[in-house]
């Protein structure tokens, strides 16, 4: 899949039709640290593209 931006958040996901609760576990799974990126405690949760294309591939995330 082509994304249109290097880094995008949940919501920007959400638009091209990936479930939000996926997103969530992704962001809270084993590999978040290449895979998020979190803006503040309380903040947004920024997904690096390049990433979240690999490791779905590769079947990592569920």
């Amino acid at each position: 899949m082509e994304y249109p931006k290097p880094i995008m958040t949940i919501s920007e996901l959400q638009e091209m039709g990936y479930p939000r609760e996926y997103l969530l576990r992704a962001c809270h799974s084993k590999h978040a640290g290449k895979l998020c990126i979190r803006t503040s405690r309380r903040g947004k949760f920024l997904i690096k593209t390049e990433v979240f294309e690999s490791l779905q591939n590769r079947g990592c995330l569920r």
